[in-house]
């Protein structure tokens, strides 16, 4: 058994937070294993089922958890999302390092999550839209962090079943007084401003109305900071 321990970067040391008291931790796209090895290890986590689509990283995983004599604790499914049988056992599932629109049709095909389990979800892209499909199909925002890792900022979201008192991450990240809010607040404004600039030399009306209404939201968000 080795004796190394394993250390998450910025980006998973966020999301095992959010997936702390987890006792049957489900986790989607789980690469090498090392966040349900963490989490058995470290957060009182009694089981693991990690699921990956490609094989090459599953074997990895089932090696390294074999390594830390967590073998028989960790469950290993070659599939797409939660499409395993027992997938419901879980009472967390963790999705992290996909598009939002991948986790959107991941959840979408898994109705049994908004019946009581914890989702942690760290969208690499589609914030928004994730963000808008989850508070549409009956999941509630309960609280987001921000990890800075390199010169990138990455959000994560705890989410649950119910209704949607919050639809956006920078509602929860702004009550939670995230202290990294107001840099990614900088950035997306940057980048929405880009994007609008180059939009108007397109003349596509439909995605200049988008942008400027994203601009005037986390504008919005901006002047509510008090911290």
């Amino acid at each position: 058994m080795s004796s190394t321990l394993y250390e998450l970067s910025p980006r998973l040391e966020m999301v095992a937070g959010l997936a702390a008291g987890a006792r049957c931790l489900a986790d989607v796209g789980c690469d090498h294993g090392l966040l349900s090895i963490w989490l058995l290890e470290h957060a009182g986590a009694e089981r693991a089922i990690a699921s990956d689509v490609r094989p090459g990283p599953l074997a990895a995983a089932r090696r390294n958890a074999a390594g830390r004599g967590l073998g028989g604790r960790i469950r290993f499914e070659l599939c797409d999302g939660l499409d395993f049988p027992g997938a419901d056992e879980a009472d967390t599932v963790v999705i992290a390092g996909m598009g939002g629109e991948t986790m959107a049709s991941i959840l979408s095909r898994a109705q049994w999550t908004k019946r009581g389990a914890v989702l942690v979800l760290q969208p690499q892209s589609k914030l928004d839209e994730l963000c808008l499909w989850l508070a549409g199909s009956g999941y509630r925002l309960e609280t987001a962090r921000l990890a800075a890792e390199g010169r990138r900022l990455y959000p994560a979201m705890r989410v649950i079943g119910g209704a949607a008192s919050e639809v956006y991450a920078e509602d929860a990240l702004l009550r939670g007084k995230d202290p990294l809010l107001g840099e990614w607040l900088e950035q997306r404004l940057q980048r929405a401003h880009r994007a609008l600039a180059g939009v108007e030399q397109g003349r596509d009306r439909a995605r200049d109305e988008a942008l400027r209404a994203e601009i005037g939201r986390l504008e919005e968000i901006k002047g509510r900071m008090r911290f």
